[in-house]
């Protein structure tokens, strides 16, 4: 690296961190203030922020990972995701919003009753806030960071877990969701302009689009869609196409994010309105998917011409393997000029900060609102709370670091958690559709959840099942079911004014009969047309989202179709969202009057 890089990744930090000084006035008033933005947040900050969020330091380490050891086809299992971001959109955004919380698990006290609802609040934003969070800002952003400072700079491992942090953790804590949100979309555009320029860079350095996909003729890593069985013997199920059908058909609503999730909660309720929520989490499905996808899998593929599999070798705690994950930043000093590095190190930062600044935040939000100020301080000052969630950003990021120490690759710490969390989406789904399910619901499926991951290959075995996606997620659903499901038919449901007052300011679908008859409130109209628009809407961001890829890689007149197609539906949803809502509550109707 020369000095005239460093330079330039200097001062992208130093503007990272005067931004976020700023607004530490303006983010001292309150927790309202420090947590969710005043509920101020416009649509294209909001949805910028949930996209930089989203693009880490370690995402294009991960896509490359996946393409390299599978082709473009690994990539559904971060594609199939968007099916439950896009049912946030139409369905989700409302209610999220309707339920006006500061926090994602302050919804427990909203819609269920008691002491096991507080209990549950509680356990959930330790779960979550604390352990969970350590977990993703140490295997995700703390790892991918790592590795790009390694490879581009010769940093020890230990000085780039630490180094990668302090920034963050200084601009986070004194601006609140205020800086995290306008660095956001600082962040966002200098990382998508870095991710663009390495694409080109090492396209170019193949010799073209042209001489690439020439090159890569015949190789199933170009295939979009997973190949069929193999002519070995293997089963159809046992194939990647079984992998697939699991993704499509279990894991977008098994998984806990399928309502939302709380980094995108947090920005839904700190929209305006409902109407600014809902067009946020779409633009951020359209950035992230549409926008983002194709710099990352060509540069992917150009490095598979480029970087051997040999030179990528790695050997970690007494382990040696192939680290394909390393192949994106190792493009970063072999391509791009003096100057260009630093503007490309400095995306790398970009992306680093704004996945790690929402994480301290969000977490922060978990542990002051629902742990400390609920259970153990309740009657101190707006300006006494701040100070402490000044302080716990700090404690969450040793935790990562920790985390980061003895974690060693991004795709299979990724695939690991979406497998743990496969099983408690159905009952973050259930929630808000039936009335029946309760706290205890919720806290059988996270306790089951890891012991019944732990028991999946013995008694996978025992029933002669093949070890794959579809099977493995099917697995999770089944056994964690099997504990959830028994224990909510087997305890009381919430108070029934409880139940009554939730349903009348929330609104939610599904099976309410009895609680909206005894709140004296009509049920809910039409949730076709959501549910219509939430598929087409899918269906356009898929397009969209591969339409281009397969131009890039030759396959024009399909690539083509796709963005028709896509263009199509997105003229659709659009229209649709132009229209007021049939139904007549007074959300709604505040939705269409802002339109």
């Amino acid at each position: 690296m020369h000095w005239i890089d460093w330079a330039i990744v200097g001062a992208f930090g130093l503007a990272s961190l005067l931004l976020g000084a700023s607004l530490r006035r303006v983010a001292g008033q309150s927790l309202e203030a420090y947590f969710v933005s005043n509920r101020t947040l416009g649509w294209w900050l909001a949805g910028t922020s949930i996209a930089a969020t989203a693009f880490s330091s370690d995402t294009p380490l991960l896509i490359t990972g996946m393409v390299r050891r599978r082709g473009i086809w690994g990539v559904w299992e971060v594609w199939a995701l968007g099916i439950s971001t896009m049912l946030a959109v139409f369905v989700f955004a409302r209610l999220w919003k309707r339920a006006n919380v500061l926090t994602e698990v302050e919804l427990a006290e909203r819609r269920y009753s008691g002491r096991a609802a507080a209990a549950l609040r509680g356990f959930k934003a330790v779960y979550w806030g604390l352990c969970y969070n350590c977990l993703i800002i140490g295997v995700w952003p703390i790892t991918g960071m790592t590795k790009v400072l390694q490879e581009t700079t010769g940093l020890a491992r230990e000085e780039a877990i630490v180094g990668c942090m302090v920034l963050g953790t200084l601009y986070t804590s004194m601006a609140g969701l205020w800086g995290v949100v306008l660095t956001d979309a600082f962040q966002f555009v200098w990382a998508m302009i870095g991710a663009v320029i390495l694409a080109v860079y090492a396209v170019g350095a193949v010799g073209g689009l042209g001489a690439l996909t020439q090159r890569l003729a015949g190789s199933p890593l170009l295939a979009t869609i997973p190949p069929g069985p193999s002519t070995s013997g293997t089963g159809w199920l046992e194939s990647p196409q079984g992998w697939f059908l699991g993704l499509i058909l279990i894991q977008w609503w098994a998984w806990k994010n399928t309502d939302g999730g709380g980094v995108i909660v947090q920005r839904l309720v700190s929209c305006r309105n409902e109407r600014h929520a809902m067009l946020s989490v779409l633009w951020f499905n359209i950035a992230h998917y549409c926008l983002r996808s194709w710099p990352w899998v060509v540069t992917a593929l150009a490095s598979v011409v480029l970087i051997p599999d040999a030179t990528l070798s790695t050997t970690q705690f007494g382990a040696t393997f192939i680290d394909h994950e390393r192949a994106y930043p190792r493009l970063i000093p072999m391509l791009l000029p003096i100057g260009l590095r630093g503007v490309v190190l400095a995306s790398f930062f970009a992306a680093f900060l704004s996945t790690v600044s929402t994480q301290l935040n969000w977490g922060a939000s978990y542990l002051v609102n629902d742990v400390y100020k609920r259970f153990m301080n309740r009657h101190a000052s707006e300006r006494h709370y701040v100070r402490v969630a000044r302080t716990v950003p700090v404690v969450l990021a040793l935790g990562g670091m920790a985390v980061a120490f003895v974690n060693q690759t991004i795709g299979a710490s990724f695939t690991w958690i979406l497998n743990l969390t496969a099983g408690i989406g159905p009952v973050f789904l259930l929630r808000w559709f039936w009335w029946r399910i309760n706290p205890w619901s919720e806290m059988a499926a996270m306790a089951a959840s890891l012991p019944v991951l732990m028991t999946r290959p013995v008694i996978g075995a025992w029933l002669g099942w093949p070890a794959n996606g579809l099977f493995n997620l099917a697995y999770m659903v089944l056994g964690t079911a099997l504990v959830w499901l028994p224990v909510t038919l087997w305890t009381s449901p919430s108070e029934a004014q409880t139940l009554e007052r939730f349903y009348a300011k929330v609104r939610p679908p599904g099976w309410w009969g009895p609680v909206a008859r005894a709140a004296g409130v009509a049920a809910t109209a039409d949730w076709v047309r959501p549910l219509g628009q939430w598929l087409i809407g899918t269906a356009a961001l898929l397009a969209t989202t591969l339409g281009p890829i397969e131009v890039m890689i030759g396959s024009a007149v399909r690539g083509g179709i796709l963005c028709g197609l896509g263009a199509l539906g997105w003229a659709w949803v659009f229209r649709g969202l132009a229209r007021p809502d049939e139904a007549t509550s007074e959300p709604n109707r505040q939705l269409v009057e802002d339109h």
